[in-house]
């Protein structure tokens, strides 16, 4: 819309004494500073000071209108002409000394033949200027053939749709170190090029590892301690941020009492920090989970500081800055007095979802749900799942919902399946379903979300032992795959973390019983696109 009256604006004064009414000048002088004209006495005892000598001196246009400011005798006069905006977000609107023009502001800079979402100015605003999705890839963009990458390559909203997730034909690769007592899985996490694979090895005492592995799972150099300490330590959740993992663990090097520690490591799993110490309180803290908001990394665990005085364990929350520095305090998140622990957390648009374990005083178990903010300030819950003995929750974000998947477990054996329950983006929470069927017993799972859709791996015995199995599941909890068989050992296969490489794949690194003496092992789900499948 273009604005078609004109105005004109002269600054003047009386006997000489002139104040500056536009802003936006180009000399810095401070706003309603009294000049001179020429010719009248300024300071005390000092020559006089004229308003200007160019039009530079002068207060200019607003970067909206045209006009233009003049110096005349020491004295500024600004004409301010019409406003330059045609109302088309898409356009760069500007003045001339012939008026406004109003040019075309839309940008394929991949050259792909689609416009970006915003403007040369910012190509990534939603402003409705096109409809590619990344202006940084030809292969993204409406109309693209959807890849196994990870990416939504056309433009649709939804990540590899269409695909298919199969059973790898590579045999299980060890992990652990061949000469560990034992070893268990703990955290998998993917840093564009290769895997960052947790986990918590036995030498005499326990100690937290860290092994890098290749896209296949191959083993990239030698495993590398995260806590050297002279005291038991853990293997701890694993997060990217797309320079460096964030790790948090539990250790007792403090007495005997673990509390919860945080580091910083590159690629090969080498620290960048000494250990962050980040809870100081009597009793056990344990089972920490990391997640990274693009900013900060949060932390979220079970802490045990009140059982002392006669209180209950409770969920806990802590901020951390990419260089590894404590943001805030701990910020208790579950209501005092309810005894809570073994949270499971996922983070959404929204915020974060967090499912925990309650026991009643019969010691009967139950899973709670409840949201809070990425500052941890805004809590709201928790909210019960009606489902008897719910154990090992397992939080997915789905947009602007969230999935609570667990399993049963009545303090001797797990029930026959894992259950899934829907937290709709209305706070209302769906009745609890079976996911999985066919088995006696399940235990354990872990998921990772596409957007509208999510994968699912867990362990049951379906068919004897307990073997590790792959599920592609709705927003309703609904199958949307075949049930795939990732393990075929005639041992124990359970403690499953997953992650996305960059093929569209998933690493799938979990626990082997094997006779007793458990190992950590690595395999993978690989990717087919539609195009290949047909």
């Amino acid at each position: 819309m273009r604005a078609s009256l004109l105005t004109r604006a002269l600054l003047v004064g009386a006997s000489g004494w002139f104040l500056v009414l536009a802003c936006g000048s180009r000399t810095g002088l401070p706003p309603g500073r009294v000049i001179s004209s020429a010719g009248s006495d300024g300071l005390a005892g000092a020559p006089p000071d004229p308003g200007c000598t160019t039009a530079a001196d002068c207060p200019q246009p607003p970067p909206d209108r045209c006009g233009s400011a003049a110096c005349t005798d020491g004295v500024c006069s600004l004409d301010v002409g019409e406003v330059c905006d045609d109302g088309d977000p898409c356009t760069v609107d500007a003045c001339t000394p012939m008026g406004c023009t109003f040019t075309s502001g839309r940008v394929d800079a991949d050259g792909d033949g689609a416009f970006a979402t915003g403007t040369t100015a910012d190509p990534k605003a939603a402003l409705g200027c096109g409809k590619d999705c990344d202006d940084t890839t030809s292969e993204i963009f409406p109309g693209a053939i959807e890849l196994c990458d990870g990416l939504d390559n056309d433009c649709n909203g939804i990540v590899d749709d269409g695909t298919q997730l199969q059973v790898t034909g590579m045999a299980p690769i060890q992990v652990s170190p061949p000469d560990a007592e034992h070893a268990e899985a703990a955290g998998l996490a993917f840093d564009g090029e290769s895997f960052g694979a947790s986990m918590t090895s036995w030498f005499g005492r326990s100690q937290g590892q860290f092994q890098q592995l290749t896209a296949q799972g191959q083993l990239v150099g030698p495993p590398q301690r995260v806590a050297r300490v002279n005291a038991a330590a853990y293997g701890g959740s694993l997060v990217w941020s797309g320079e460096r993992y964030l790790t948090a663990y539990q250790d007792a090097r403090q007495s005997q009492n673990y509390e919860i520690y945080f580091d910083l490591l590159n690629r090969k799993g080498e620290r960048l920090i000494p250990d962050l110490r980040v809870t100081i309180a009597d009793d056990y803290s344990l089972r920490p989970s990391v997640v990274w908001t693009g900013a900060e990394g949060l932390l979220i665990w079970d802490d045990r500081r009140f059982e002392d005085g006669g209180g209950t364990s409770a969920i806990f929350g802590q901020r951390v800055s990419i260089e590894g520095k404590l943001i805030g305090a701990n910020v208790q998140l579950s209501p005092p007095g309810l005894e809570a622990e073994n949270a499971g957390v996922a983070l959404s648009d929204a915020g974060l979802g967090i499912a925990f374990v309650s026991l009643d005083a019969a010691g009967t178990s139950s899973v709670k749900f409840m949201t809070t903010s990425r500052s941890l300030g805004e809590i709201s819950g928790p909210t019960a799942i009606d489902f008897e003995n719910a154990d090992g929750p397992v939080v997915t974000a789905l947009k602007d919902e969230y999935v609570v998947t667990f399993h049963q477990f009545d303090s001797v054996t797990y029930g026959p399946s894992i259950f899934g329950v829907v937290i709709g983006k209305d706070g209302v929470m769906r009745a609890p379903q079976s996911m999985t069927v066919g088995a006696a017993h399940a235990q354990g799972n872990a998921t990772y979300s596409y957007g509208d859709r999510f994968v699912m791996v867990w362990a049951d015995d379906q068919d004897g032992r307990y073997q590790l199995y792959a599920q592609i599941f709705d927003k309703k909890l609904a199958p949307m795959s075949t049930r795939l068989r990732l393990t075929t050992t005639q041992t124990d296969t359970h403690a499953a973390s997953i992650a996305p490489s960059a093929d569209g794949g998933l690493g799938v690194l979990y626990t082997d019983e094997n006779n007793g003496k458990p190992k950590t092992f690595f395999t993978r789900l690989d990717c087919k696109a539609a195009f290949e499948l047909k």
